[in-house]
């Protein structure tokens, strides 16, 4: 037979997981531990209450330690750290005319590869499109590229 456990909502009570959980993660007051009574009445339901069982039901105390342990909330008046300023990725402190000469490289570079892809043998909608981008890119060679 399974135990039945029944909650009682005039209480204000919680499911066993939850208000364990609870017990332990709410700020407790000046005592460091809180008592959780655990009835089972006659006909085996059980039930967890903040107050003690009635006269027919089996009693257990828990005692629930509160230890705190995990993340501790900031303390007041601490102001949070400035970000650092990271160099983003691909921004060097190289000069306009280093970055143009990588730039124009680059372009002659996927031209190449390009024209390697070509060699190798393709579909027809594949070499018009890369026929397309290399005419892009010798375009672009030159007219900023000489």
């Amino acid at each position: 037979m399974r135990a039945r456990i029944r909650i009682a909502p005039a209480a204000g009570l919680v499911a066993t997981g939850a208000l364990l959980a609870a017990a332990v993660a709410a700020p407790a007051p000046a005592a460091a531990q809180s008592s959780v009574y655990r009835c089972t009445a006659a006909d085996g339901s059980i039930e967890f209450r903040q107050h003690p069982c009635a006269r027919g039901d089996h009693s257990e105390t828990l005692q629930i330690q509160d230890n705190r342990t995990g993340w501790q909330p900031p303390q007041p008046g601490s102001a949070p750290k400035p970000k650092s300023q990271k160099a983003r990725k691909g921004a060097t402190s190289t000069s306009p005319r280093k970055q143009h000469v990588e730039r124009c490289w680059k372009k002659r570079q996927q031209i190449a590869r390009i024209n390697n892809e070509l060699r190798a043998g393709y579909k027809p909608a594949r070499g018009e499109r890369l026929k397309r981008r290399r005419r892009e890119l010798e375009a672009y060679l030159n007219e900023f590229c000489r």
